[in-house]
């Protein structure tokens, strides 16, 4: 969709959401949905998001966005979901190609990002590793909550286990389908989807280690605020391993010497609010092979767009490496230095 028609079909959701359609309002950022950032005379500011069709149908959007309310009313840092006029939590603009899903959340105000996943991945972000103490924190409040809060009856949303990581159709498209992917890549890719499968299939799915999680806990999906930290961006939020989260919000500085360090920080901030158990640690490095290999699924869907080149040329020879080496039995490249409890990893 054109960006001057995605602008027009925001401003115009915006009365339905109570708002004064004259706010000014910005584009932030495209993805999988178009998101604005709409200001009103009074300096309020909100995320208004245009739902990407064929991405997300109502039902599952309805419930990102009421366990999103039900998290925030259980006290776990998250933005909140702003209903329409009559108490809806999304609505329908525009008519034909143009149409749109619009739901809109109150801007998280003086935050900023954890960081950026291109500069993680390429060892320019190296941050503290207090700071990994602080998101396991979160994470473990938002786990905690999911816990006590359960399944709705009319829950609609994907799972994160072993099909949807490494199945026929994953979540995210097939790692191996990435076109420029060498033989030896592709080899060491397949291998490790068959090794992901196995392993996690092992380590089921039982209440204690599996249940309602972010899935997306990225550096861009973390914010930073004079309050702690945020957790922003349930779009892919669902089922699965509670570890998954973890993993995804450490994957990405995996390159970093001090990796060791921001694990162990990660981990004994989340043991504040509940401990892992030796069983999904035993899978940790295989979980972080299995959020490698979302990547490259998703890039393999997207040939030519900006991430997706970025993918292919540096994520996805660090994740063929992560396959070799687990498959053959071998350490992960960032075991090599030993961390609290490490020998419960691998």
């Amino acid at each position: 969709m054109d960006l001057d028609v995605a602008s027009r079909l925001a401003r115009s959701a915006l009365p339905q959401f109570d708002l004064d359609e004259r706010s000014t309002v910005e584009f932030v950022k495209y993805r999988e949905n178009h998101v604005f950032r709409a200001t009103d005379s009074d300096g309020a500011s909100f995320a208004v998001r245009l739902h990407r069709p064929g991405y997300r149908d109502e039902a599952e959007i309805r419930t990102e966005l009421a366990y999103l309310a039900a998290l925030a009313a259980a006290g776990v840092p998250v933005p909140r979901v702003r209903p329409t006029r009559d108490g809806r939590l999304f609505c329908t603009v525009g008519a034909g190609a143009d149409e749109r899903r619009v739901s809109v959340q109150e801007w998280v105000p003086d935050a900023r990002p954890f960081g950026d996943i291109d500069d993680a991945l390429a060892g320019r972000h190296d941050p503290p590793a207090t700071d990994f103490a602080g998101i396991g924190r979160l994470l473990g409040r938002l786990h905690a909550a999911t816990v006590e809060i359960g399944l709705p009856a009319d829950f609609r949303r994907e799972a994160w286990d072993a099909d949807g990581l490494a199945g026929p159709d994953p979540l995210w498209g097939d790692p191996t389908a990435l076109a420029t992917l060498t033989a030896a890549e592709r080899a060491a890719v397949e291998a490790g989807v068959s090794h992901v499968r196995e392993r996690l299939s092992a380590l089921g799915t039982e209440a204690g280690v599996f249940g309602v999680i972010h899935a997306d806990a990225t550096p861009e999906n973390l914010l930073e605020t004079s309050d702690g930290w945020v957790l922003i961006d349930f779009d892919d939020f669902g089922t699965g391993w509670f570890a998954f989260d973890l993993v995804t919000a450490v994957f990405h500085h995996a390159r970093n010497p001090r990796y060791p360090d921001f694990e162990a920080a990660l981990r004994t901030g989340y043991a504040e609010s509940r401990s892992l158990s030796p069983a999904e640690l035993t899978a940790w490095d295989d979980l972080m092979l299995a959020r490698g290999l979302t990547y490259l699924g998703w890039a393999a869907q997207r040939p030519g767009d900006p991430a997706s080149d970025f993918i292919s040329a540096e994520v996805a020879p660090w994740v063929a490496q992560i396959a070799a080496a687990l498959v053959s039995g071998r350490p992960a490249p960032w075991r090599t230095t030993a961390l609290p409890g490490s020998e419960e990893t691998r």
